[in-house]
């Protein structure tokens, strides 16, 4: 059985001690917790966690998760997010595929690892769309379309496989490139587009483009997780 390496960064023990014993009761998930985020950067890249979830209520938990998204091979879940204001969409904006909002239950925070694991996001459809709304207003929309035009061939292959979530190395071993062409290529796309992150960029290319919406519903009757279909 294939067991995805888990990471939890928060300050905060009891947050912590809570994810540890949700994990620790499936034995496809190992668990390592990080006190700050120079420690899980730090960590050794065949023991580094493969799926990342942060702690919403730790200072600066935003900034960490940009940082992490754009430099690490690693899928992150914002947690213990707030029901209202913007913080949901702007976890998936700075590179979060998943957001768990505060009162998650335990199979809520396994469905959602299995699925950032997968490549797809776990984040109710209005957050997406909100999301989605904040990187691409209408007017720079607009522009962005017309940016596509300007990528090459190869690029709009990179493009497609990155906004549907893969990582670099998936990618690199679905297209028989390297993963240094693919970090070229996703430079050049990136500068031609606009686009500062690869969140930002999956937005932009996914706002003209339907998101598969699941029928299954959480646990506890939340509404329902988007899913991008990773093609």
């Amino acid at each position: 059985m294939s067991v995805v390496r888990i990471g939890v960064l928060s300050d905060t023990r009891l947050f912590s001690e809570g994810v540890s014993r949700i994990v620790s009761a499936d034995a496809s998930l190992h668990l390592t917790q990080f006190d700050d985020e120079a420690s899980l950067v730090a960590a050794p890249s065949a023991g580094r966690p493969q799926v990342v979830l942060i702690d919403s209520r730790m200072d600066g938990a935003l900034a960490a998760c940009q940082r992490l998204a754009s430099s690490l091979d690693v899928r992150i879940i914002m947690a213990a997010v707030p029901d209202d204001g913007p913080m949901a969409a702007d976890a998936l904006i700075a590179g979060a595929r998943g957001v768990l909002f505060r009162g998650a239950r335990g199979l809520e925070v396994v469905q959602a690892i299995a699925l950032v694991r997968q490549g797809k996001i776990w984040a109710p459809r209005h957050v997406v769309v909100a999301a989605m709304r904040k990187c691409t207003p209408e007017a720079a929309a607009g522009q962005r379309v017309a940016n596509w035009q300007r990528l090459s061939g190869r690029e709009r292959e990179v493009l497609r496989h990155a906004a549907a979530g893969f990582a670099n190395k998936e990618l690199a071993h679905r297209l028989a490139i390297s993963e240094a062409t693919v970090k070229v290529h996703l430079t050049h796309i990136f500068q031609k587009v606009g686009c500062r992150t690869r969140a930002e960029l999956a937005a932009a290319y996914h706002g003209a483009a339907p998101l598969e919406v699941t029928r299954a519903a959480a646990s506890d009757g939340r509404q329902k997780p988007v899913r991008q279909k990773a093609t």
